[in-house]
């Protein structure tokens, strides 16, 4: 099935490039709710995922967690170019992307760390969820880096 979402995370990265700062942004799904995390870790990013830090939370507290780190203003040495200028068109993209993958009537949000095999290399911020919605599992991942 095709990334419906992906427009959305290139618009995204793409709005928040800047001086020594680059954000990564993957959607990974659907996939089958049934199997466990780590095993789908495997199939869709990378065989030598290990994971830490797992954590149930709310579609509410992730939503704020993402919504953060994408406004992270950073600093003198790093930083998003008119971050204040996009903003909205960024909170924007996000509603749509979570939106099209039903992520307001999500059954279940998990937040976990990556110890190995993050698709990505973050250095200022980064997040991972596994969010099911509606016998599907959806894992979203973002960082940023220099």
């Amino acid at each position: 099935m095709p990334n419906l979402s992906s427009d959305e995370l290139k618009q995204i990265e793409h709005l928040l490039y800047g001086l020594n700062y680059a954000v990564s942004l993957r959607l990974y799904g659907p996939s089958n709710s049934e199997q466990g995390l780590i095993e789908t870790l495997k199939k869709l990013i990378a065989e030598d995922c290990e994971i830490s830090g797992v954590l149930r939370t709310s579609s509410t507290e992730a939503k704020t967690v993402m919504t953060n780190c994408l406004l992270y203003k950073g600093d003198e040495g790093s930083q998003p170019l008119e971050l204040d200028l996009k903003k909205t068109e960024i909170i924007n993209l996000l509603n749509k992307m979570l939106s099209t993958i039903g992520f307001e009537n999500a059954e279940m949000v998990v937040q976990f760390g990556f110890k190995q095999g993050h698709p990505a290399y973050p250095v200022f911020w980064d997040f991972a969820y596994d969010i099911h919605v509606e016998d599907k599992r959806w894992i979203f991942v973002g960082c940023s880096s220099d």
